[in-house]
């Protein structure tokens, strides 16, 4: 048999939640894989993962019919807030003991050593492209996250051009702050109403992999209020056995370490296995919402969501890249 080239493979998510205009999906869907197309090409040049999933996040920041970026929904103060953030996991060499020895001890093989890395923001107003930010604090600071305007000062010195916060808030975003405003709009503050975070997961062609996730937060959220987009193990994570990006009720996420969960779980089941028993063991009993994409250190996807919509787009060298609207577990047949 012929032997396969090296695995790259990279998943992108628009978010869970209500379903989206009809006038509006053919945009999102376009907007989506040509996001992926982004990161895609780039792997298929030899480019690391993290810099095609920070490549593919920003695409989707710059669209406005995300809620991440530039289409950030607003806080109850009519402003903007964004979190974001990145990790990776790069193989450090090989297993500590001998595999032959691991066979004769009748012990499972351990994953491979990883070298771990992360950076978030929160609460940030003036950068066009959080995630790009949550890279510079993970790749020139020692810390992991930074918030509002001592993480927008860092941007400047590390040479990410700074907007006026204006500049991020759309016509759409604006006038569906003027609705909960004037309570028009049914849903005050509700975690299923509206969750446009962006994110995506890739593996390169040296076996790294890597996650990155970017959010305008859910719809008139209080001033203030970080999610899950900014915390790594929550709504972000990596390690040995793959990577994870979650979207939904950040709350929840947070307090079920969704990302982190999921990825440990790889250990034992199939990326598409834990994504599913993830999203109906941790989230569905909380009576939340959430959307979750997967990929494993084999390049294999996992995704699942319990929400009205979710949408994904995908890449890997068997099938090149497709887009797909996802059916909620509740409705999805059983595997």
């Amino acid at each position: 048999m012929a032997r396969r080239g090296p695995i790259t493979a990279l998943i992108a998510h628009g978010g869970a939640g209500a379903r989206c205009p009809a006038a509006e999906r053919g945009e999102r869907r376009d907007g989506l894989v040509d996001a992926v197309r982004r990161g895609a090409a780039m792997l298929r040049d030899g480019a690391s993962a993290l810099d095609a999933v920070v490549a593919t996040v920003a695409a989707l920041e710059d669209y406005p019919l995300f809620n991440a970026g530039r289409g950030s929904l607003l806080t109850n103060a009519g402003t903007v807030e964004m979190d974001a953030s990145v990790m990776i996991a790069s193989p450090s060499g090989a297993p500590m003991i001998p595999a032959w020895q691991l066979r004769r001890d009748g012990i499972r093989p351990p994953a491979r050593e990883v070298l771990l890395s992360a950076g978030g923001v929160a609460g940030v107003s003036r950068v066009r492209n959080p995630v790009v930010l949550a890279r510079a604090v993970m790749e020139k600071t020692p810390h992991v996250l930074m918030a509002g305007a001592g993480a927008e000062r860092f941007a400047k010195r590390a040479g990410i051009e700074l907007c006026r916060p204006a500049e991020l808030i759309t016509s759409r975003a604006r006038e569906r702050w003027l609705a909960r405003q004037r309570g028009a709009d049914s849903a005050q503050p509700d975690a299923a109403a509206e969750h446009g975070t962006v994110g995506a997961v890739a593996i390169d062609s040296r076996g790294a992999l890597a996650a990155a996730t970017s959010t305008g937060g859910v719809p008139g959220k209080i001033a203030g209020r970080v999610g899950d987009s900014a915390i790594i193990g929550a709504g972000t994570f990596a390690s040995a056995p793959g990577a994870a990006s979650a979207t939904g009720h950040g709350e929840t996420i947070i307090m079920a370490a969704l990302c982190r969960e999921a990825v440990m779980a790889l250990e034992n089941g199939s990326p598409q296995a834990v994504a599913r028993r993830a999203i109906a063991e941790l989230v569905a009993p909380a009576g939340s919402q959430a959307g979750i994409i997967i990929v494993d250190r084999r390049g294999r996807f996992g995704f699942a969501h319990n929400a009205p919509s979710m949408e994904v787009a995908a890449f890997d060298r068997t099938s090149g890249i497709r887009h797909m609207w996802l059916a909620p577990i509740a409705s999805a047949k059983s595997r």
